[in-house]
């Protein structure tokens, strides 16, 4: 009987002491795993990323020329029409509630097409006009499009144009 109540002494303070050794090591990985994300939560916190700005943004609508787009003007450009200032070839155009905004790409721009994608206020004064490219093989006109916008929306403002990468259109 005493060598069975030694055994069971043994074997209960090797457990205890078993248990509390991985205890330690519970502990000490637990402390580890704390550091670690300490350690992460100010990396994260250095490479946190500040929100891109947004813009105010103009309405459009683009113009589906059923009988043809008029002729392109000479040179590359940037035109807005309204009731007092429009060719005559678009005279048929409700000039009451909206004017016209005309992009003509550079002629360097063979067999492609732009098609206007957002006008965008990044300025008072300053509209930032974001167009698609499109392959068009064959087109021998320079890349251009026509959009309308409410009437006076374009007013006294100056132009920058891009593409979807933000490279700069050359418009001259």
């Amino acid at each position: 009987m005493k060598r069975f109540l030694t055994l069971i002494l043994v074997l209960t303070v090797s457990l205890l002491a078993g248990c509390g050794s991985k205890e330690n090591e519970n502990n000490s990985e637990t402390s580890k795993v704390k550091e670690e994300q300490k350690s992460e939560g100010t990396a994260s916190t250095v490479d946190a990323v500040e929100p891109n700005q947004a813009h105010k943004e103009i309405e459009f609508k683009g113009i589906n020329w059923i009988m043809g787009a008029p002729d392109p003007e000479p040179t590359a450009g940037i035109w807005v029409y309204n009731k007092d200032k429009h060719p005559s070839s678009l005279d048929n155009q409700d000039w009451d509630h909206e004017d016209m905004l005309y992009v003509q790409a550079s002629k360097k721009y063979k067999h492609q097409q732009i098609t206007i994608k957002k006008l965008q206020v990044i300025e008072n004064d300053v509209v930032k006009i974001i167009v698609a490219w499109e392959k068009d093989i064959g087109r021998e006109l320079p890349p251009r499009d026509y959009v309308t916008v409410e009437t006076g929306a374009l007013d006294g403002k100056k132009f920058i144009v891009e593409d979807m990468d933000g490279q700069k259109v050359d418009i001259k």
